[in-house]
C-alpha cells in the first residue's frame, strides 16, 4: 500500500472516525491514530499487489450522538462522489450506518457483509446495538448477510428469522456463498474486531471467545476485496483495553491487506 499525495493518483480513500459517541464503552476514538502509527510498520503485501491510497484525515465527533452522525452523514456523501473505494477507521460500530446511509445517495442496490461477534439488531437499542437493524432498514440495501455471529439476545435471533437473514458462523466461512449473495450488488464491509477471538484482539470492548484467529480473517478480507466494494469500516479496536497494542497492529495488518488486495 502506498500513500499519494492527491486523490487523483489513488486507488482508495483512508478516512480517519474517532469517535465515542454512541457507544458504551470509550477509547475507539483512539484507535485510528494508533492504527496509523501502526501501518507502518508494513512494507509488502501477502500478494505482492501494490494499491495507492490518499488519507483524507478525520472525520471528528460533535458534542452529542446526532450531530456527530449528521456530520459523518455528509462527510461521507462528499467522499462516495470521489468514486473511490472508502476505507475507514473507526471509532465504535454507530459510524457505520450514516457511512451506508450517504453511500445511498449514489447506489440503490447495496450488499451488506457485516463482519461481528454480534448481530447488533436489539430492537430499541439504537444506535448501538441496532446498528445492523437500521442498516438492514435502509431502502437501499437489498442484501445483507451476517459474519461470524456469535452470541444474541432471543430479539435478535428472532428479527434474523423473520427477516431470513443470511448467517455465517466462524466454522462455515464460505466465500463461495457470499460472492453469489452479492452478486450484481455495490457493496459495502463493516469490521468489528470482536469477530477475531479475544486471544488475537483483546482490544475491544466486548470480548467473545470462539471468534477467528488472526490468519483467518487476513485471508478473509483479502478475499472479501475481490467484490465490487465501494466502502469499508474497521470499528471497535479500543487502545485504551489493548495489550501490547496486539490488536491495533491487526487492524492496520487488515487495512494493509484489504487495500492491497483490491482489484
Amino acid at each position: 500500500m502506498e500513500f499519494v499525495s492527491s486523490i487523483e493518483e489513488a486507488d482508495a480513500i483512508l478516512y480517519g472516525l474517532p469517535v465515542d459517541v454512541g457507544g458504551e464503552i470509550k477509547g475507539t476514538k483512539d484507535a485510528p491514530k494508533k492504527i496509523r502509527e501502526h501501518i507502518d510498520q508494513f512494507f509488502f503485501p501477502e500478494n505482492k499487489n501494490i494499491r495507492r491510497i490518499f488519507d483524507v484525515g478525520d472525520i471528528t465527533e460533535e458534542k452529542n450522538f446526532e450531530e456527530t452522525m449528521d456530520k459523518i452523514y455528509s462527510k461521507a456523501v462528499k467522499l462516495f462522489n470521489l468514486k473511490r473505494t472508502l476505507v475507514g477507521i473507526g471509532g465504535n460500530h454507530s459510524i457505520t450506518f450514516p457511512i451506508v446511509k450517504a453511500m445511498g445517495q449514489y447506489y440503490d442496490n447495496i450488499g451488506i457483509i457485516f463482519i461481528d461477534a454480534h448481530p447488533d439488531c436489539q430492537p430499541g437499542y439504537f444506535p448501538y446495538g441496532d446498528v445492523f437493524g437500521n442498516i438492514f432498514n435502509l431502502p437501499q440495501v437489498k442484501k445483507s448477510i451476517l459474519v461470524g455471529v456469535r452470541n444474541w439476545s432471543r430479539d435478535e435471533y428472532y428479527f434474523i428469522q423473520r427477516n431470513k437473514i443470511p448467517t455465517m458462523k466462524v466454522m462455515n466461512f464460505d466465500i463461495e456463498k457470499i460472492k453469489r449473495l452479492m452478486e450484481g450488488l455495490n457493496v459495502y464491509i463493516s469490521l468489528d474486531i470482536d469477530a477475531v477471538d479475544p486471544a488475537f484482539a483483546p482490544g475491544t470492548g466486548w470480548r467473545e471467545p470462539g471468534g477467528f484467529n488472526s490468519r483467518e480473517i487476513i485471508s478473509i478480507i483479502r478475499r472479501l476485496a475481490k467484490l465490487n466494494v465501494k466502502g469499508f469500516d474497521l470499528v471497535e479496536v479500543n487502545p485504551k483495553l489493548d495489550l501490547n497494542d496486539l490488536t491495533s497492529i491487526l487492524g492496520a495488518k487488515l487495512i494493509f491487506e484489504f487495500v492491497d488486495s483490491l482489484p
